[in-house]
Formats: structure tokens, sequence, C-alpha cells
């Protein structure tokens, strides 16, 4: 286990603030520790997989200012090399950012939206101040999730990520189908998960998850979307803003409760986007995530993938 998640073992008392909001059948609990979803239930059916305690296996939480790892924690930014601290070090890497396990503040409770911020200090590796607001919202669209970060500061490097476990409705993961917007799978290393630089055609459409081991990323042409289908019809959605093109999909066999389950982590950048510069944008930037249900019955093809739906 790496120290990140050392921070943050779900076997201990959580006593930070929870949010709940309603509406249009909907209903939600944002968690103020990480500054993410800690449950998601359309007509009391659950989207994302939930938790007691503190998140496990970094269930909800958010990622910045930058997602996934970094190779030996080190990169270089405008001719100035920097070293983060190594929070991953039986893989020598520094990962999934900051903010992943600081409470964050509430800005503003409705019974249909909160928002949540948290502030960046200056530090080892990341010398720039950065607030970042999180906005959750529900509506007849489902859950929507808009994360603006900005620095006072010209030129700072930011990548974004949530680690967003899915399900639909409850179902045992691998009675569940799997279709994904993604074309590219960004090939991993297999002892620190990073980039080896080579990339295939990797297509999901209405996979069987069982079978699936995945710590893998993928790569989308445009904003990265995704369906969860149980062997009923029902579905779960995630669709993302156009800079969000890369998704970890994870498929961890020990969710407490659960056992199998599968992680569909949105990213604005792949692993190592630090080092390589690939997907890392300047501040200020906005990113936006929107969780749903699909109508029983409603097919993958129906338009929600558009030209990005592709066959396993």
């Amino acid at each position: 286990m790496n120290l990140w998640l050392q921070k943050v073992d779900a076997k201990l008392n959580n006593l930070t603030p929870v949010y709940t909001i309603r509406a249009d059948g909907y209903a939600a609990q944002i968690a103020a520790f990480g500054g993410g979803v800690k449950s998601l239930t359309f007509r009391g059916a659950p989207l994302v997989e939930t938790y007691d305690g503190f998140p496990p296996l970094a269930a909800g939480v958010v990622l910045a200012p930058w997602p996934n790892r970094i190779a030996d924690g080190t990169y270089t930014w405008r001719g100035e090399r920097h070293q983060l601290p190594i929070t991953e070090p039986e893989r020598n890497n520094a990962i999934h950012g900051f903010v992943a396990d600081r409470v964050w503040e509430c800005v503003s409770h409705s019974v249909g939206s909160v928002t949540l911020a948290v502030n960046i200090a200056p530090q080892a590796g990341y010398p720039w101040f950065v607030r970042l607001v999180a906005r959750y919202a529900l509506g007849r669209d489902g859950l929507t999730a808009t994360f603006h970060a900005e620095s006072p500061h010209p030129e700072v490097p930011y990548a974004f990520g949530w680690h967003t476990y899915l399900t639909a409705g409850g179902a045992p993961t691998d009675t569940c189908r799997l279709t994904l917007n993604t074309t590219t799978d960004v090939e991993l290393d297999g002892a620190r998960n990073l980039p080896t630089g080579v990339e295939r055609p990797a297509q999901f459409k209405d996979a069987a998850v069982a079978g699936l081991e995945l710590d893998h990323c993928f790569s989308a042409p445009t904003g990265v979307r995704a369906e969860l289908a149980d062997a009923h019809g029902l579905r779960t959605r995630l669709e993302c803003s156009g800079d969000v093109r890369w998704a970890q999909v994870y498929t961890p066999h020990d969710y407490p409760g659960r056992g199998r389950a599968i992680a569909v982590e949105p990213m604005s950048a792949p692993p190592n986007a630090f080092a390589t510069g690939t997907g890392v944008r300047t501040l200020p930037a906005t990113d936006w995530v929107r969780l749903s249900a699909a109508d029983t019955g409603t097919a993958a093809d129906t338009g929600f993938f558009g030209h990005g739906n592709v066959e396993n």
C-alpha cells in the first residue's frame, strides 16, 4: 500500500462533513474529505460505489493538480526542474496530487447543489498557489460536477482527475457490461504503471466486465464517455467535457463490501503528464463530469456515444 492510501485508511472513523443534495429523483452525498462523491442514487438505485468511514481505494476523491503518477516525482516546467514528494514509494512515483486527502471547505449548500473549495499552497515540487472549486448540482440530467482551478501566478501547470467507481444499480460488477468511447490503449509498464510510449487500438462496446483485469489508461478523441449496464438494462452513464480525454480503468477485487469493482477515472491528462507535457494546461482551467442513469432498455448506441461508439 502506498503512503497516500495509508493516510486514508477506510477503517478509521471519518468525522469530516458530508453534504446531502436531492433533485429530480437523484440523491447524492458529497464528502468534504477529498472533495468528491460519497454516494449517488437515482430512485434509490446506486450509480457509484459508496463506503463507510474514509474512501477506500481512493473512491470518489478529486485528483489535482495532477492525476495518476509522475515518474520519480520529477518534471521540468518552463526550464526549471521540480521534485515532488514520493507518495508511492514502492514504484518511486508521486501519485494523485495534493487534494485527495484534504478536507475541503463548504462555500455554499442548497437542496440541490453544494460547492466545495480547497487551496493548494506553494510547496516542494509545486511552488504555486492554486484555488480549486468544485460545484456539484443535481437536475434532470443527473449529477453535474464542475471543477474550476485558478491561480494568481502565470503559467501554472495543471491537470485534473476524479476517482469514480461506477455501479449499475448495485448489481454484481462481473454481471455488468461496459461501453467506452475510448479508442486507444496507452500502454503502461507492469512495474511502475507508467506509459511505455506504445499506443494501440482499444475498443469497448457492450463488453463483459467478467474476466477484465485492468489498471489501464485509455484515451478518447474527445471527452470521455462511459456506460455500465446490468443484465436487466439498468445503465449508469459518465460524460466529460472535451479536455477530459483520458480514463484510467481499474478493476480491483477488494472493494469493501463488494469485492470486484470497476473504477472509470476521468482525467485531463494521462499518467506521467507533468514529465511528458501531454495534456498539461495552464490556469485558469474548468472541467466538468456528469453522472446519470439511463432508462431501462436504452441501448448503448442511441447517440450517447456518437462516432466514438466502438466494438470490443
